[in-house]
């Protein structure tokens, strides 16, 4: 019998503080297979989510549903370490978040939910590191930046092939937008405003197999970009309704250890983690603060680069303009003062670097980069250079291409003299057009700080850590433009441990 959607959400508040068990509807399984993520070095979040179909919305209960899961040693689950029960409750969209404890360290495990008779597909995840001891590697996959409209994600199937001990996704895991006339459609040409737009959206990504390949046997970590939710912070009540169910939507789909509060439009974002002694990672929140993202546009062209770049107006050095925020710099301040790591990658959804465009002769900045912030990034730096910071790294997306450079304060300041590397990965699917891609290429003789620069490549970064050197390969993929994409390694560059001067091999 088919369930009221009417009765089961009248019911749902109540139903996610008393776990009463309910019977799940005949066809109920686990369409969008399993994830694990936001692992440390003895806890791990084991996903799921329970569907008729990936494009049916419709709950399966009219209360929680019991689910079984084990984590075992291997992948027939004859030798469990863990096993439990878990609630997948209505006002989460059925999906499930098992915190898995008192794990070994720097080791892979096998797990799996079930349901009465059906068992979900059998995922790996890792843990890290321990913390307090260095390990010989760590390899780490940097991702970003998937439109469903514009490509396929078989990248995904070279990161399986690949298998780094952690996916990065730096952003933009869904769009958002719906700009028509792509490889591929989204659901509806509406822009999501609603949590059953959001989870219809995410529903939808969830259902390519190359992303679900990589979640199954992959562990990711992840940080929220603007396509994800909200351009920026906003006063408005339909917007932060909007935001809200944009983060309740992106908590339930992936397996976060943090997420928001029912009803909330703020998202627990930054954090540290720690592969061992060997390199601590530094997830931070570029969105939710940041405000007068546009604070140029009004003396700006609108037809150079479609508007995405702004004249550089006095109002972006204006002081009080932050993308960061006190209270996560005073964090990013703390950690980066306390860490006992070889490698410091401060990981970013958007560019570090400056870039000095030219519009005839007016000068140009990418405004969501940390070009619209500089004084974030003159702070940035002024702390790294106060703390001696060891082996500083920034790892970032969002510009659909692949980027590597010395961060300096300027653009023109002398690259000799940077304080660390860049290295920004292109998307998995996006695009990034010629009149975006032009204006860098064309101002790359004033930026001598950026070594190289790629927008036609879709792919990612595979970043190789020891305690002697980073190395850094692009992976790209021969066309993300209908399935069945090859990979190949494009560039590979090094850094070595006490100079951040970047090495191309």
């Amino acid at each position: 019998m088919r369930l009221s959607r009417r009765t089961v959400l009248r019911a749902a508040p109540a139903l996610c503080t008393r776990p009463l068990r309910a019977e799940a509807a005949p066809g109920t399984s686990f369409p969008f297979s399993v994830a694990s993520g936001d692992p440390t070095d003895s806890s791990v979040i084991l996903w799921t989510r329970l569907a008729r179909a990936t494009h049916d919305p419709e709950p399966v209960a009219a209360g929680p549903v019991t689910v079984e899961w084990c984590l075992a040693e291997d992948r027939h689950l004859s030798r469990a370490v863990r096993r439990g029960n878990a609630h997948a409750l209505p006002c989460n969209g059925f999906s499930v978040h098992v915190d898995v404890t008192g794990l070994e360290p720097d080791r892979p495990y096998f797990y799996a939910f079930r349901l009465g008779g059906l068992q979900s597909p059998v995922g790996r995840t890792r843990t890290l590191p321990d913390r307090r001891r260095l390990p010989s590697g760590a390899r780490i996959a940097l991702a970003s930046c998937q439109d469903w409209e514009s490509g396929f994600f078989d990248a995904y199937r070279g990161m399986v092939a690949d298998d780094p001990d952690l996916v990065l996704h730096v952003g933009d895991y869904i769009y958002d937008v719906t700009r028509g006339g792509g490889v591929r459609a989204h659901e509806t040409q509406r822009l999501p405003m609603t949590l059953a737009d959001y989870r219809a959206r995410h529903a939808l990504y969830r259902s390519d197999p190359a992303l679900q390949a990589a979640h199954e046997s992959l562990t990711f970590a992840l940080i929220p970009d603007n396509h994800d939710a909200l351009e920026q912070d906003s006063d408005d009540p339909a917007q932060r309704r909007r935001r809200a169910a944009a983060w309740q939507a992106y908590g339930e789909f992936l397996p976060l250890r943090r997420r928001a509060r029912r009803g909330s439009d703020w998202l627990p974002i930054h954090r540290s983690v720690d592969i061992g002694r060997l390199a601590r990672l530094y997830l931070m929140d570029t969105r939710q603060v940041r405000r007068d993202e546009f604070a140029c546009a009004s003396s700006s062209d609108p037809a150079f680069g479609l508007g995405v770049y702004q004249r550089a107006c006095e109002e972006l050095a204006n002081p009080t303009r932050s993308m960061l925020g006190k209270v996560q710099e005073q964090w990013l301040a703390h950690d980066l003062a306390t860490s006992p790591a070889v490698w410091n990658a401060l990981v970013s959804t958007v560019l570090v670097s400056p870039l000095a465009l030219r519009n005839g002769a007016d000068a140009y900045v990418y405004p969501a980069s940390w070009s619209g912030y500089p004084q974030d990034r003159r702070r940035l730096l002024a702390t790294l250079r106060r703390l001696g910071v060891a082996n500083p790294v920034a790892l970032s997306g969002d510009l659909h291409s692949t980027l590597v450079a010395q961060v300096v304060e300027r653009a023109g300041d002398d690259p000799r003299r940077s304080l660390l590397p860049e290295f920004l990965g292109t998307s998995i699917s996006s695009l990034w057009p010629e009149p975006l891609a032009d204006p860098i290429r064309s101002a790359l003789s004033a930026n001598p700080h950026v070594l190289h620069y790629d927008p036609a490549h879709r792919g990612y970064l595979l970043c190789h850590f020891t305690a002697a050197s980073l190395t850094v390969e692009t992976r790209l993929l021969s066309t993300a433009l209908q399935p069945g994409g090859v990979m190949r390694t494009g560039e590979r560059f090094a850094v070595l441990a006490g100079n951040p001067a970047i090495h191309r091999l």
